[in-house]
């Protein structure tokens, strides 16, 4: 019941992400990078490295960042998200967010664009996560 609500909201943020009137066409203002970044092959075993633990950044792309994230803090997410995004007001400063998961490969993720909040990607999820 609540992975549904969650997906509803998650629905409706991703329709109203899309009537955001900013293109982007544009190019990132000076000053900020550009990343690509991919999955770690899958090789790699997640405790290589401590950027393996959760919430991990999987890759930057179109001012998205996409980030690896527990089950649980899943859950966490979806409960905050409206705290975070729309009553700190942070929709209005156009932060987007974006969330899902593959049942098959069990990876829940979620996407944060940071818009012009002068916040950092990272800042955001910690704020979901009430850390």
């Amino acid at each position: 019941m609540i992975l549904r609500r969650f997906a509803l909201v998650v629905a409706v943020v991703a329709v109203l992400a899309g009537c955001d009137s900013g293109g982007s066409d544009e190019p990132p203002p000076p000053g900020v990078p550009v990343t690509n970044q991919t999955l770690p092959p899958p090789t790699l075993s997640p405790n290589t490295t401590l950027a393996s633990a959760l919430p991990r950044l999987l890759q930057v792309a179109d001012g998205w960042h996409q980030f690896e994230v527990s089950p649980e803090q899943y859950d966490l997410i979806g409960r905050r998200v409206h705290q975070v995004i729309v009553r700190e007001k942070l929709w209005d400063q156009g932060v987007r967010f974006g969330a899902n998961f593959d049942r098959e490969k069990d990876l829940h993720f979620v996407m944060i664009k940071p818009g012009f909040s002068q916040l950092s990607a990272r800042q955001i999820l910690d704020r979901l996560l009430a850390r």
